[in-house]
């Protein structure tokens, strides 16, 4: 009775999150599809076994069939969820959709008597249970390592410090409650196929129960943990007019940047506007800071939408700023970028060591060529020509020469 009103009652707590998550949509930019197919799953499901232990409804049975296998979906949820928020990606798409290819697979071989009766189920459901644990294991993995990497072990930060913080805290809060989930789920299905009792999982189901009451009232206590690492704009760049004197010298000297856009084209922009002008200091600001110290074009697949995920904005956004605020497009503001850096590095030394095709891929160039052609284009000379103009001759002597 307890465990049944503990299935009911999770599930209602479930429902109300899910709620909260729909109703924040709107303010929310950053919803996550992932999160939320995670808690219609398991409140559905915890719902019907507590429904239908006290008799509230007869036709859904929670012990029939091998229906329950498709719960495993949670599995590589989970890690899609802990990637968005590392990466900013909460959207879901085809690619997606190969994670959940073993949960289809392992239904299958059930439903069907031709297979499930043999030799792969010589053990019986313990073939089950360790096909299971082996899929489980590989995610647990899988997460520990992103989130290690990414998010964990990460000494440098691209976003608001405070909201990191925050974000690191529920990642280990939540990938806890995951690892303790996952060993008493695990620990059940070993129990149960030993007492040849139907795979469920529910041997230790209070236990699992109250781990996801912990995340359901984690996530109603701080609904803000939801926005995860590439927070929306306004909580990211905080402005409030600050330095902007400062800031506005800066753009003037470097030429490349106006202030005031030229006019829109569409109503879209102009909506965009709208919403977008307070902070366009700001993100000229980063974008700037992203070039010139993070070096983020020496990746030669740096695109316009790359550089708005680690501002932790939309990607229109981005290609507003340049299409109404920049003397360049992205791909010439990319290409000088490159070029500047190339510059300091050889007048830090960098060819005492190395050769022009490798700082060509040192600063993002795929290969010399397109390396040489821009340089020229930008300074009016070769790269030789430019180290005989600005550093001397007998610097020259120091370069390797391999191009």
């Amino acid at each position: 009775m307890l465990e049944a009103l503990l299935f009911l009652f999770t599930g209602i707590i479930g429902m109300v999150t899910m709620g909260l998550m729909i109703t924040s949509y709107k303010s929310n930019q950053f919803f996550n599809i992932f999160l939320m197919l995670i808690f219609v799953i398991t409140s559905i499901r915890f719902l019907i076994h507590g429904s239908y232990e006290l008799g509230l409804q007869i036709q859904l049975n929670p012990r029939i069939g091998y229906i329950s296998i498709l719960y495993l979906a949670v599995v590589p949820l989970f890690y899609l969820y802990y990637k968005s928020l590392v990466h900013g990606e909460g959207t879901f798409n085809f690619n997606s959709l190969k994670h959940f290819i073993f949960i289809v697979a392992l239904y299958l071989i059930n439903v069907i008597p031709l297979i499930r009766d043999s030799f792969l189920f010589y053990y019986g459901l313990l073939t089950n249970v360790f096909m299971m644990t082996l899929f489980i294991g590989f995610y647990i993995w899988k997460i520990y390592n992103l989130l290690s990497i990414n998010l964990w072990n990460k000494t440098h930060i691209e976003v608001n410090c405070t909201h990191y913080n925050l974000v690191k805290k529920w990642t280990i809060y939540l990938f806890t409650l995951n690892t303790l989930s996952v060993i008493g789920v695990l620990t059940s299905f070993y129990i149960e196929s030993f007492l040849g009792m139907p795979l469920s999982g529910k041997y230790m189901a209070i236990g699992l129960l109250l781990f996801w009451l912990f995340i359901y009232f984690k996530i109603l206590i701080s609904p803000e943990i939801l926005y995860g690492l590439p927070i929306l704009n306004k909580k990211l760049l905080i402005l409030n007019n600050m330095e902007t004197d400062q800031v506005s010298t800066s753009i003037e000297v470097n030429n490349s940047w106006e202030l005031e856009p030229s006019n829109q084209k569409n109503r879209q922009d102009l909506k965009l506007h709208e919403n977008i002008k307070s902070n366009i200091i700001g993100y000229v600001k980063r974008v700037d800071e992203l070039s010139s110290e993070q070096f983020v074009f020496r990746n030669s697949k740096i695109s316009v939408g790359e550089v708005a995920s680690k501002l932790g904005v939309p990607t229109s956004h981005i290609v507003y700023l340049f299409k109404y605020h920049s003397k360049m497009t992205f791909s010439e503001y990319r290409m000088n970028s490159r070029i500047q850096d190339a510059i300091h590095l050889m007048m830090d030394g960098f060819l005492k060591m190395n050769t022009l095709e490798a700082l060509a891929y040192k600063t993002g160039f795929s290969s010399y060529n397109p390396f040489f052609s821009a340089f020229k284009k930008i300074t009016g000379l070769s790269p030789q020509e430019y180290l005989k103009t600005k550093i001397g001759v007998g610097s020259i002597n120091h370069i390797k020469k391999e191009v």
